[in-house]
């Protein structure tokens, strides 16, 4: 396989849905899964399978209610107890 063609696979498995100054969210399609770092703690917490329908389920009702960076923010707060990956950057 090309290099170009890894590269396109790789962005296609994986995608920064959410990006702010605060927390970053990936999805992972291909394992059904959402990788949600605080970058502020250098801590994260990946959601899977029903988990990760649900926190979608949830993630879009606050960006319907209200999708200013703040208020997605403040609903990406109430994970913060959930976050107790290290991450390395």
């Amino acid at each position: 396989m090309a290099p170009s063609s890894l590269t396109r696979q790789a962005r296609a498995m994986m995608q920064v849905i959410y990006n702010s100054d605060n927390y970053y969210l990936v999805e992972y399609s291909d394992q059904h899964a959402y990788e949600l770092v605080d970058k502020r703690s250098a801590r994260g917490t990946v959601f899977q399978g029903d988990g990760a329908t649900k926190f979608m389920e949830f993630m879009r009702i606050a960006v319907g209610e209200d999708a200013s960076v703040e208020h997605v923010d403040d609903f990406l707060g109430n994970f913060d107890v959930l976050l107790n990956v290290r991450v390395v950057h």
